[in-house]
């Protein structure tokens, strides 16, 4: 994938803009949206090959891209195709160092109780992969971040809070058995004040009987 021809229907794509620049081997490259009507703020990357004018296509989509398998893990804000020029100029072998810029709605975030310490950009290859996103600004209505990305494609921006590991697993479980033994100490210490009572009270039941026939 990585081509600026998109194969995505056109019934799937809710808004898209388009950036042309120069694109020669050895150069930065950066692609801004001045339009501002997606969520994509810019791509850049350093060059590996040179395609000299190349269109970068963003393209906001309605629903999960036809064109992948399966949804990403986590809560999903939007799911993103960026298409970069032909001729595989969007593959990770015709460029290094690539950034995606990105923003999120405020109210997006605490509508569904999103943390923005977990937003996270997704990158389709054979699977979802999840890349190294920063925040680098806000304002009254977005959060802005920025992510590294190998090449260009599918990209999904999502809430991912990661793979539990085992050292997460092992406290959740210990947590769990806190819970079970904090549970069960009343039931223990009503069981050993029964053991004591009903004695007791057995004891002073014949005393009253006893005094009665007296």
């Amino acid at each position: 994938m990585g081509s600026g021809i998109s194969t995505e229907p056109a019934t799937n794509i809710a808004i898209k803009e388009l950036a042309t620049r120069n694109v020669m081997s050895g150069y930065h490259v950066k692609y801004e949206f001045p339009q501002n009507v997606t969520c994509i703020t810019y791509i850049e990357y350093d060059a590996e090959r040179t395609f000299r004018k190349t269109t970068t296509v963003v393209e906001v989509l309605r629903d999960k891209s036809t064109l992948v398998k399966v949804l990403p893990r986590g809560e999903v804000y939007k799911h993103v195709n960026i298409w970069v020029g032909e001729n595989a100029a969007g593959l990770p072998t015709s460029l290094k160092n690539g950034l995606v810029g990105f923003k999120v709605e405020k109210k997006w975030m605490e509508k569904n109780n999103v943390s923005e310490s977990f937003i996270t950009l997704q990158w389709y290859n054979r699977g979802w992969e999840p890349l190294d996103t920063i925040k680098t600004g806000e304002d009254e209505k977005y959060v802005y971040f920025e992510s590294e990305t190998p090449g260009y494609s599918f990209f999904a921006i999502t809430e991912y809070e990661g793979e539990e590991t085992e050292l997460q697993k092992t406290l959740r479980s210990l947590a769990g058995s806190k819970k079970d033994g904090t549970a069960r100490e009343p039931m223990k210490a009503a069981k050993m004040l029964l053991a004591i009572a009903l004695p007791l009270f057995l004891v002073v039941a014949g005393y009253c009987v006893l005094k009665k026939k007296i």
